[in-house]
């Protein structure tokens, strides 16, 4: 989760101008103070939210265009106003409970924070604060919020996660198509020019891959593809073969072939040990939400929170 954005107004002009100007939004038509959420007495802006999604306009943009692109653009506006209440949440109950982060905990968080951004060049470091018109102040506690919030949910949610073997057999077990492979072969293909050496083709039955006339085009990209994706000419004609076994002429689409199955692999299914790591993970992703969705909801029963809706667009 993103730390509360507390950009100057001057600022979420600006990125007002840029992420919403291209979607029809009137020059005058957004006050950028005024209330995108309440939460416990603290405001969330407008602005605030702008100031926190000029990246994901230019991601729509790119995707989207006219009313379209104002929904989509609605939608963030929603989802990113959202994040910045379940932050405020957090924050708040934090210090409900007394929280208090240890001096060094910060620091360490901050110097992080610059050496992972900016290389630990603090002077590019600076720069980019000046861009943003912060105070280094006013950034340094956006980062401590951030490290609240960081820390808040590896306690509330990361830590109560729990994933179990038998969780892994049931759901293996609930999703075994899921793990499926169909069966696939690798195939050469030569393709025959009117009038063929018939001397060749006869010597290319045995395997010499010598014997391959001068006008035959060899076509095999060494890449094992699935059976059912094949043509179904082509697919008749391996149905048979044994691995290094060819093909009588087969014609698709006015051109004839021999077809050499290189090798084949059957239909399977992969096993538990075979994706278990893949499927904890899923199942880790699948639990977060939910603890993290159930702990959001717990702290918007305890304090109040409103939402403000705002027409954007004409």
């Amino acid at each position: 989760m993103p730390p509360m954005n507390r950009f100057p107004l001057l600022l979420a002009a600006g990125l007002c101008a840029s992420a919403c100007g291209a979607a029809g939004l009137p020059d005058a038509g957004l006050l950028l103070d005024s209330y995108a959420a309440l939460v416990n007495g603290k405001v969330i802006t407008v602005g605030d939210v702008l100031a926190a999604m000029p990246a994901a306009h230019e991601r729509l943009a790119a995707q989207y265009a006219g009313r379209e692109l104002e929904e989509k653009l609605l939608e963030r506006f929603a989802a990113v106003r959202d994040t910045l209440v379940e932050a405020e949440l957090v924050l708040l109950d934090f210090e409900a409970q007394g929280g208090a982060l240890p001096d060094r905990a910060v620091e360490d968080h901050v110097n992080s924070v610059i050496h992972d951004q900016f290389g630990n060049d603090r002077t590019a470091f600076l720069e980019a604060l000046a861009e943003q018109r912060l105070t280094y102040a006013e950034w340094h506690k956006q980062m401590k919020d951030q490290l609240v919030v960081q820390i808040m949910r590896q306690k509330e949610v990361s830590a109560k996660i729990l994933v179990t073997p038998l969780d892994l057999q049931r759901a293996y077990e609930a999703n075994q198509s899921a793990y499926a492979l169909p069966e696939r072969v690798r195939l050469r293909t030569y393709v025959l020019p009117a009038g063929a050496d018939a001397a060749g083709l006869d010597r290319l039955r045995t395997g010499d891959e010598t014997a391959v006339p001068a006008d035959v085009a060899v076509q095999d990209d060494g890449e094992f593809i699935d059976v059912a994706s094949l043509h179904e000419t082509i697919r008749a004609a391996v149905a048979a073969l044994e691995p290094g076994g060819l093909s009588p002429p087969v014609e698709v689409g006015g051109i004839r072939y021999l077809v050499r199955l290189v090798g084949r692999e059957p239909a399977r299914a992969r096993p538990l040990e075979e994706v278990a790591a893949e499927l904890e993970k899923q199942l880790r992703a699948a639990e977060f939400a939910r603890l993290n969705r159930t702990w959001i909801d717990s702290l918007r029963a305890k304090y109040y929170v409103r939402t403000f809706d705002h027409a954007l667009f004409d």
